[in-house]
């Protein structure tokens, strides 16, 4: 069965790939690279950004730099269970 999954969703799961990239999914990681390698406008990556955070999956450390909280990595882990 497939599923769609949200532009949030791709982007909380681009982000913890590249944070595990790193060793570590708590990394610090500019949202610029994640929302080019998703194709994501300006704009939309405001909205997700402001959507992730509210829901307690991401931080912002300052004005470019994020990072998924361990909700976050939950939600991932998560996700990725019921893709398989």
């Amino acid at each position: 069965m497939s599923t769609k999954t949200t532009p949030d969703e791709r982007f909380l799961c681009k982000l913890y790939e590249t944070a595990m990239n790193s060793g570590d999914p708590h990394t610090l990681i500019d949202y610029r690279g994640i929302a080019k390698a998703l194709g994501q406008k300006e704009t939309a990556v405001t909205n997700i950004l402001k959507h992730l955070a509210q829901a307690n999956f991401i931080k912002k450390a300052d004005e470019t730099m994020i990072y998924l909280t361990e909700r976050g990595c939950n939600f991932v882990l998560d996700h990725q269970a019921g893709q398989k």
